[in-house]
């Protein structure tokens, strides 16, 4: 929402102010209707004739800051309040001068000094708001709109509260404000985007498009509307809307926002198209040479080709310049563990708890040192597979005297942690982090373990977790005779790369089931109509709708010979309990803990990785498997 910067409004009183005389009033109709060299003319004829006139030379200066002429609007309004301390809107208007100028302590002075001569004064009171938002002194922002509401209900108003409301994280009251505002406004493409962004956080993707187009309607070139919508496109898989939308934010402001280069360089990495990924990162550094940003995402593009050397060589430029650029240390860590350089590699991830999703606890991070006497919190983090992958390290945290371990882990996981390690205290997280959390002297997160134990190294085993005989045995009586093999195609549709690492359906598995010495049986969560029609045709039993939990999962897996999946939960499941399983990789963004290159991986020495080769189909993947 554009809000005039100046403004020349006359008070029209008692006291030391005479009545506006006709050449004050004939400026200030020149001005009102654009014409802004005669209303210069006629106001500087005015103060010829009346040299004191101090409403007249705040309007001189108006029309001065308009005419691109600052330095003689500072004089106007500064003659101005020297005539009279009490001249309506010149503290206002220097103020505003002094944030053209970048100077928000000056411009603060001059809005309270504004506001000092008239409490309500709307403008003052919403840019005052503006310049302690901007400086992070969130509450005092709030004070200055709500009082400025009250002074003068409008769109603006409503608008400006709803901004401070939404960087507050008070998603519902900055929604009320922001759609009365657009009541009165339904045009105004500050509020549209702003609302559409809140509802998209809120799961509304269908409303949160339609505002975020109106928006666009509103104002074609609205960067923050186009990046938003093309980011909301994205997750929604409509990559070439989504990329039409970016590249228009991204030409709208090509060298302005990482922002929209950052995200155009995502799609184009997530569409296999890493090389005109690596050409937009050097256009970016050409313009910017070594700016770190774009070394950041140069390194993802020649990853993404292959070219580690190169990936690993453009981080570390990168870090050169600015050690504490978290994407750089994790992009870089993630390559090290892929080439087994432990010890580096877990240092470097250790930036990911910078990032905003982990929360900032009172207590202090456990560094190894002996927990004798202590209670450690251990905090489980990212996907279910990640969780079950790290829970291996619980077992040493006995040899540094803990004997009080409080662990925080999703609820699906629970049965089979607790089963597990019945010696530990679990809570269960449903969603995210806790806004409490249990108490405690010192907490550590579930991938940071091989660090703080320094076993940078996989642990040596064949399993580490074992599922409950009696559901084992359940689910065995339910199974055929002879040999039985597990199938699970897909992960959560939500995961970044899903589309990378998931099967496009069941269909794609084809050339394993012409194997008929085989049971084969679908794991798959959640399989939709279309899929089971599939597998009843083809004859692959159906059990993964029946499976509601971990340790449901972890029974059904050892009453099974074997297991073929794709990048989920259950591969590290079968992994952890030491089940025999084939473990199907995209040819694009295989993640770091499955390495480079090889059919084997040193987490879980009862996989087979299958690695599709780039440009092959996951069919021809699966007719070359022997399983």
């Amino acid at each position: 929402m554009i809000v005039n910067r100046f403004s020349a409004t006359f008070r029209f009183g008692q006291g030391a102010m005479n009545p506006l005389s006709p050449d004050t009033l004939l400026a200030a109709r020149l001005l009102a209707e654009g014409e802004l060299a005669g209303a210069l003319r006629a106001a500087q004829d005015g103060l010829v004739a009346d040299p004191g006139n101090a409403p007249l030379w705040n309007l001189l200066g108006v029309c001065a800051a308009r005419l691109g002429q600052p330095a003689l609007a500072a004089q106007c309004w500064t003659q101005a309040l020297a005539l009279d301390p009490a001249t309506p809107d010149a503290h206002y208007n220097l103020g505003c001068l002094a944030m053209e100028r970048d100077d928000a302590a000056q411009a603060e002075a001059c809005y309270r000094a504004e506001l000092k001569r008239d409490a309500g004064h709307p403008s003052s009171l919403g840019n005052l708001g503006n310049l302690l938002q901007d400086a992070g002194r969130l509450d005092e922002a709030e004070d200055c709109f709500r009082r400025r509401l009250s002074s003068q209900p409008g769109a603006t108003a409503h608008y400006q509260l709803g901004r401070l409301l939404a960087e507050q994280g008070r998603s519902g009251e900055a929604e009320a404000h922001l759609r009365v505002c657009l009541d009165s406004q339904p045009d105004d493409a500050e509020a549209l985007q702003l609302l559409g962004r809140l509802l998209e956080e809120r799961g509304e993707a269908g409303e949160a498009e339609a505002m975020l187009r109106r928006a666009l309607e509103s104002a074609p070139g609205h960067v923050v509307a186009g990046n938003n919508l093309g980011l909301l496109l994205m997750a929604q898989r409509r990559w070439d809307e989504a990329e039409r939308h970016l590249r228009a934010a991204h030409a709208a402001a090509p060298g302005a926002a990482l922002a929209n280069l950052a995200n155009l360089a995502s799609l184009l990495l997530a569409t296999g198209r890493a090389v005109e990924a690596e050409a937009l990162a050097k256009q970016a550094l050409a313009a910017e040479p070594g700016r770190a940003d774009w070394l950041n995402l140069l390194g993802l593009a020649l990853r993404e080709q292959g070219r580690d050397d190169e990936a690993g060589q453009a981080w570390e430029q990168g870090l050169a310049s600015a050690p504490d650029h978290r994407r750089l240390r994790q992009n870089l860590g993630y390559l090290q563990l892929a080439r087994g350089d432990w010890a580096a590699g877990w240092a470097n991830h250790e930036a990911r708890l910078e990032a905003a999703a982990y929360p900032v606890l009172p207590s202090p991070r456990w560094q190894g040192e002996s927990l004798a006497g202590r209670r450690l919190l251990v905090l489980f983090e990212q996907g279910y597979g990640d969780a079950i992958q790290f829970s291996r390290y619980l077992a040493a945290l006995s040899a540094r005297g803990a004997t009080r371990v409080v662990a925080l882990c999703r609820r699906p996981l629970l049965p089979l942690f607790v089963r597990q390690w019945p010696q530990l205290e679990w809570l269960a997280m449903d969603g995210g982090y806790p806004a409490e959390f249990p108490p405690h002297d010192c907490h550590v997160f579930s991938m940071s373990l091989p660090s703080v134990l320094r076993a940078f190294e996989p642990p040596a085993g064949e399993s580490y977790l074992q599922a409950d005989p009696a559901l084992r045995q359940a689910w065995r009586a339910r199974l055929p005779a002879g040999r039985n093999i597990g199938l699970v195609w897909r992960g959560r549709a939500e995961h970044p790369f899903d589309h990378c690492r998931s099967l496009p359906g069941p269909e794609a598995l084809r050339p394993l089931l012409a194997d008929h010495g085989v049971n084969w049986i679908s794991l798959q969560s959640e399989p939709d109509e279309a899929e089971r029609t599939w597998l009843a045709e083809n004859g692959v039993a159906e059990l993964g709708s029946g499976l509601i939990d971990f340790a449901a999962s972890a029974a059904l897996l050892a009453a099974l010979d074997c297991l073929v999946a794709v990048d989920t939960a259950m591969a590290h499941l079968a992994g952890a309990l030491g089940l025999p399983c084939h473990l199907l990789l995209s040819a694009d963004q295989v993640d770091w803990r499955w390495g480079l290159v090889g059919a084997a991986t040193p987490w879980y020495r009862s996989l087979t990785l299958e690695r599709r080769r780039r440009g092959e189909s996951w069919e021809a993947l699966a007719g070359r498997m022997t399983v």
